[in-house]
């Protein structure tokens, strides 16, 4: 049967429908009209899903019962008419309902079953009664399609130059229309924000910190959320700094000296000691790991105490970092409590890095009231104590020269 025929039938039914018993149903004046027990509703189904279209009337009679969508005819009666295989008419005899939460009812009708609902499903399905003036309810089929992302700016790595603006973009599908949400990878976004929505991430002076793996994912609450990756790399010129400024060591131990450098792409390092390049040897040797440059001196000696560098370049740029090595002791670190609980004793600890045997130590203190308006008398000149600074020099032996009259430190 070609397309010309069918469409023939349509029209066909559709007269009849419209025309009831004219000739053949011989339907008197004295018969009842019939009316809608469901009403129209909207109904919201997932792709996949089977939805059942309630028709119910009472005093069905003889008059033929159509369902319609826009104007193709889908049944007449108790005859399919659509060649759809997902397709089906549920009757509904008196007295019965075919369809859960809907309890028995006088009259019957026939329920429209779709299987397998797809997004071109969607739109209103009418249940038509062929009286003269046709009477008709409308279900509304609205199909709840999962989220999917169907445009994502960039598919690979993407790589930009440090102070770039970066636009990301990700555009999603489904129904109702999903919310599109960013993410970084083991890390809050540039902004300090956990995740935000929208269809585009903007990256302002994109710097190291914005590097890192960015996630777009769409979500509209029906099945599972879809996502996609943006791999973002950023180029810029060598960051240096030295990991302890100053390496405190002793004659013959092994010293380490880091510079801490962060670029990409990866940079060279060059070890300078004052302005002479330092290269690998039985005494010196450079090594890295990640960003961690290491220069490790050997059975160190008197002339290895000095100034040294690392000078770190790639095609950005180059930076360097400056480090001193030393054979004297670190500064002090007190550990006592900053107030004592005796009233005449103090007792002070300190401790000191020092990779050789510590000879004196020479002690800075002053008095110092709790109410600084407390004053005394010198010559007839007004003096805050606070101002005046004693030294003690403390040796191995003990303590030596004490309460000396100093310069602040």
């Amino acid at each position: 049967m070609g397309v010309a025929e069918v469409t023939s039938i349509f029209l066909l039914l559709k007269v009849c429908i419209a025309f009831p018993g004219m000739n053949d149903l011989d339907i008197t004046s004295n018969e009842k009209l019939p009316t809608f027990v469901t009403p129209g509703q909207t109904y919201r189904i997932a792709t996949g899903s089977t939805v059942v279209l309630p028709c119910r009337i009472t005093d069905p009679g003889s008059f033929v019962l159509v369902w319609k969508r826009g104007i193709a005819v889908l049944t007449a009666g108790p005859v399919k008419v659509t060649p759809d295989p997902r397709v089906r008419l549920l009757p509904s005899p008196a007295g019965t309902s075919t369809l859960p939460g809907i309890p028995g009812l006088a009259g019957g009708g026939y329920s429209l079953e779709l299987k397998d609902v797809r997004p071109q499903d969607a739109g209103d399905y009418v249940c038509q009664i062929g009286t003269m003036e046709p009477r008709e309810i409308t279900h509304t089929l609205e199909i709840l399609v999962p989220p999917r992302i169907h445009f994502v700016s960039h598919m690979g790595p993407l790589e930009v130059v440090q102070g770039s603006t970066v636009k990301l973009e990700c555009r999603a599908s489904g129904n109702p229309v999903p919310t599109v949400a960013w993410t970084r990878k083991n890390n809050v976004l540039p902004s300090g924000e956990r995740s935000v929505n929208g269809l585009s991430l903007v990256i302002q002076h994109a710097d190291r910190h914005s590097a890192g793996q960015y996630q777009c994912s769409a979500d509209n609450g029906v099945g599972q959320p879809d996502s996609r990756h943006i791999t973002l790399s950023v180029r810029y010129a060598p960051e240096v700094e030295a990991e302890r400024a100053t390496v405190h060591t002793g004659i013959g131990l092994e010293a380490h000296l880091v510079c801490i450098v962060h670029a990409e792409p990866p940079p060279q390092v060059i070890w300078y000691k004052d302005t002479t390049q330092l290269g690998t040897t039985e005494q010196h040797a450079a090594q890295s790991r990640g960003n961690r440059y290491t220069l490790v001196i050997r059975n160190v000696t008197d002339v290895d105490f000095g100034n040294y560098s690392c000078v770190a370049a790639n095609i950005h740029g180059k930076a360097r970092g400056h480090l001193l090595l030393t054979g004297t002791a670190g500064l002090a670190v007190f550990d006592s409590p900053s107030l004592g609980h005796e009233k005449e004793v103090y007792n002070i600890s300190w401790s000191v890095n020092s990779h050789a045997a510590v000879t004196e130590y020479e002690l800075f203190f002053r008095q110092r009231y709790l109410h600084r308006s407390h004053h005394i008398h010198d010559n007839g000149t007004i003096m805050n104590r606070n101002d005046r600074w004693n030294s003690v020099v403390i040796t191995a032996q003990g303590i030596t020269n004490p309460l000396l009259p100093a310069p602040p430190p």
